[in-house]
């Protein structure tokens, strides 16, 4: 782990993910780049400004660059924070009307190895409806993403659940958790949930189980837990074991399909108030292979 990314908002909870990602750096010597994306309504780009109006296109150019200028200013205040002394850390910011799609890019720009955020959470219903941007990074970032819905306690994460079906797939994402339990030294609970509309053998489960550990070392606490829907019993499950980290696969499931088959990513996301790291599944495989 050598690049983290921390997007940020200024807002005190952009700060949890800050914060967070200097103690990771501070265990493995990883940089740091703090991104800030200045939003602006999607009129701006309604015409190309290079055939604008002369007033028009200065009026924008004007609003761009008061924008940027203030958030340089809010950036390099940033890097003076006490969790970031002793790190190397780089700041950059840009004016856009997608702020999920920014941080996306800028992390591929970057070739960051991992995206640490902190999350508002959703707070009405429309962030419900169109998602807070956490969900939106998690839904379409083919990297590695941790979400902090709340301050970091000193030592990360001495308890991770990763919660899983245990398929093949989820062979290509355990080698990053396991890393991750590895730089802080964690426990490691492997969870199989099982729902009404998705139930399974216990016997079975076990089994499953019992290969998946065997396979990586087999030092691992392993459950299975029954609740109504998948999101709440892992929820549960990491309350009651006090996990410090959930840690998931997510399918990145986009457009009017999610609707239909929600990813649980992306719930989790809006309702825990324990971390979580999301890894895209079909960006693991891909590595694997």
């Amino acid at each position: 782990m050598k690049t983290i990314l921390v997007p940020t908002d200024f807002s005190e909870p952009s700060y949890y993910g800050l914060d967070a990602a200097a103690e990771l750096a501070k265990k493995t010597r990883a940089s740091i780049h703090i991104f800030n994306a200045c939003e602006v309504s999607n009129y701006y780009y309604a015409a190309d400004p290079l055939v604008m109006a002369p007033p028009a296109a200065i009026m924008i150019e004007g609003i761009n660059e008061s924008l940027l200028k203030a958030a340089n200013k809010k950036l390099a205040a940033l890097k003076s924070r006490a969790s970031l002394k002793g790190l190397k850390v780089t700041t950059h910011c840009e004016v856009t009307s997608n702020i999920h799609d920014a941080i996306i890019a800028y992390g591929d720009k970057i070739k960051c190895d991992i995206i640490i955020m902190g999350s508002h959470g959703a707070g009405n219903i429309r962030e419900v409806i169109l998602g807070s941007n956490a969900e939106r990074v998690v839904r379409f970032s083919l990297k590695p993403v941790i979400v902090f819905p709340l301050k970091p306690v000193k030592g990360l994460f001495k308890k991770i659940v990763f919660a899983s079906d245990f398929s093949p797939e989820a062979y290509s994402v355990f080698p990053l958790v396991k890393e991750v339990a590895k730089i802080n030294s964690s426990e490691i609970h492997l969870l199989k949930i099982n729902t009404m509309d998705q139930f399974s053998k216990t016997k079975d489960d076990r089994e499953l189980l019992s290969a998946f550990s065997k396979k990586f070392g087999g030092k691992f606490t392993t459950a299975v837990y029954n609740d109504y829907m998948k999101e709440e019993g892992i929820l549960n499950y990491s309350r009651e074991v006090k996990a410090d980290l959930i840690a998931i696969g997510t399918h990145g499931k986009r457009g009017l399909r999610r609707f239909f088959s929600e990813d649980v990513s992306e719930g989790i996301v809006r309702l825990s108030h324990i971390p979580i790291l999301i890894v895209n599944l079909k960006k693991a495989a891909g590595k694997k292979k």
